[in-house]
């Protein structure tokens, strides 16, 4: 069972965290859910960015991983999703407002130095946003399966939105049928996961709320992308974690990469899948990754 350890060290009482699930207050009476792994004071520092139908539970196996290195992972839920407080009424689900709820979460919880902020699929928009917006916060990028900037418009982009929407609004659907066991039985995410971070998980494919809002979140963020283009951070170091076509476009990045002259690695993991590949045993591949990230940015 996951449990929080309270470890003394020296006069001062050190919480070592375990990935528990807890409802952050991030801006008046409005709070999101965050999972924090390893201690507040370790060298290195990550904050995650779940994909499109996402939470925090879908990077659960490289925190962990990630943990037992040194690191202090802070893994999200944004708002609107499963069990983080909806977006103030009238604000549309756009990448630049949850870029905003990232800075709030790590000012919330006091992070004044460099992060590595890593996200998984649709997440890849949000994050070129915020390495644009505010690069002093971050060290680098790790873009897992991550939807490319340069690919955000024609058909092939067009078709994902019109999938995802479909998913949403039948997945909204399946949801109030509660076929639980026949839901966890399709999606490969869950098998791995134990405890509450299976519970939650299961809960949010579950959930109609849950899914309505992320149809919704891929549809806007489109609307957005085609009229506001999302330019690369490309002045960022960055690790590229690839599975499946999710991530097409990302070998075109790449030489932006090398003709600016900043630092990329790649790994293709092509027996994975869109989620399996956030599992072991490639979990510990993209750990490894990022460790490689968070050296790069010191150079």
């Amino acid at each position: 069972m996951l449990f929080i350890l309270r470890v003394r060290k020296s006069e001062a009482v050190q919480e070592a965290f375990h990935g528990d699930a807890e409802k952050l207050a991030i801006e008046g009476d409005r709070s999101v859910v965050v999972a924090r792994y390893g201690v507040p004071d370790a060298g290195r520092v990550l904050l995650f960015d779940p994909g499109s139908f996402g939470i925090y539970a879908d990077f659960h196996h490289i925190a962990q991983h990630l943990a037992r290195e040194d690191w202090y992972v802070i893994a999200m839920t944004r708002a609107g999703m499963y069990q983080s407080d909806p977006l103030p009424e009238g604000q549309d689900p756009v990448p630049r407002f949850h870029v905003a709820d990232m800075a709030r979460v790590l000012d919330t919880l006091g992070i004044d130095r460099k992060v590595i902020l890593a996200g998984h699929s649709m997440a890849g928009v949000r994050l070129h946003m915020a390495g644009r917006i505010m690069p002093e916060r971050f060290r680098g990028l790790a873009l897992l399966d991550a939807v490319c900037p340069s690919q955000m418009r024609g058909l092939a982009w067009a078709g994902w939105v019109a999938w995802a929407q479909l998913i949403g609004r039948a997945g909204a659907r399946f949801a109030r049928s509660r076929m639980g066991g026949l839901m966890e039985s399709v999606h490969p995410n869950l098998l791995k996961l134990e405890g509450q971070p299976r519970n939650d998980k299961l809960a949010s494919v579950m959930s109609e709320k849950h899914l309505r809002c992320a149809a919704r979140e891929v549809a806007v963020t489109e609307r957005k992308a085609l009229g506001e283009p999302v330019e690369p951070a490309i002045k960022l170091p960055a690790f590229f974690a690839t599975a499946t076509q999710v991530s097409q476009g990302t070998s075109e990045l790449l030489r932006e990469y090398e003709k600016e002259g900043t630092w990329t690695r790649r790994i293709h993991l092509k027996n994975d899948g869109h989620m399996s590949m956030l599992t072991p045993p490639s979990s510990h591949l993209i750990a490894e990754g990022i460790d490689e990230l968070w050296e790069a940015g010191a150079r």
